[in-house]
């Protein structure tokens, strides 16, 4: 963790003030907070994809990435989002039900499954630059039944460009593998002539650095952006015309229960 990061989160502990719809005078944001983000029913496809992350935790297989053997079970932790904020992909996908879902940064296929999980008819990719892994965590995606994956392999922008030249309208982008302001702004450069007023974008890691926090302040700061909700974790945008610009700085704890 560096300082940005550590120095953002004790900010969010003590200044995120829109808990459980608290505070928020818009219908809509404040449905989405509650009956989507906050919601708490157990979806039976929750329990598949947890199926699968239960195999990555205990398994003792190794894959070869970029000259190292690195354990599987190190991998399912280092780049699987937790549980109860992967199910928020799945109730995001759930409410707005795109037609179109595009991810870039695979990783272990956690989130991919969350974000397809919802109907069979989503047209879902993925994007992942490594092979191995890629190749390993497309296996488990097809045993667990999701036929509407499809997984791209290779340079990130190239693949992305390629995605982009065959889809009408991107209605859902999930960008979970951005280092920095010139990655989030070469792909949204791609993807925003696809993106229109009912598409939604995910944004993770916007406090990992200086870099990507100037990102998010610039998407907020976007003429075509109504809706932010930062989540510490990740940053939810909503482009609906009909709503009035604003930014929710959006306390979530999902594993705390009083």
């Amino acid at each position: 963790m560096t300082i940005h990061y550590l120095k953002n989160y004790v900010r969010y502990l003590f200044c995120s003030r829109h808990w459980r719809g608290y505070g928020i005078h818009s219908p809509f944001v404040f449905e989405l907070v509650t009956k989507v983000i906050e919601e708490k029913l157990p979806y039976y496809k929750y329990g598949l994809v947890e199926k699968v992350r239960k195999i990555y935790q205990t398994s003792s297989k190794s894959l070869s990435l970029d000259g190292e053997e690195v354990k599987v079970s190190r991998l399912a932790k280092q780049f699987s989002m937790n549980p109860s904020h992967a199910q928020v992909m799945f109730r995001l996908v759930n409410k707005f039900k795109p037609k179109n879902v595009v991810e870039t940064g695979m990783g272990m296929g956690i989130t991919t499954m969350y974000l397809a999980a919802p109907d069979s008819r989503i047209n879902m990719v993925t994007i992942e630059k490594n092979r191995p892994l890629a190749d390993f965590v497309s296996s488990y995606i097809r045993k667990a039944g999701f036929q509407n994956v499809k997984v791209e392999v290779g340079d990130t922008l190239k693949r992305l460009s390629d995605v982009m030249s065959t889809m009408e309208n991107l209605d859902f982008l999930y960008m979970g593998d951005c280092q920095d302001a010139e990655d989030v702004e070469k792909r949204l450069n791609l993807c925003m002539p696809k993106m229109g007023e009912q598409s939604v974008l995910v944004v993770c890691g916007i406090y990992e650095n200086e870099s990507m926090t100037e990102a998010w302040r610039r998407i907020q700061a976007m003429e075509k952006v109504r809706v932010t909700l930062d989540l510490f974790k990740y940053g939810i945008v909503i482009f609906d015309g009909k709503l009035q610009k604003e930014d929710y700085y959006l306390r979530y704890f999902p594993d705390f229960h009083i």
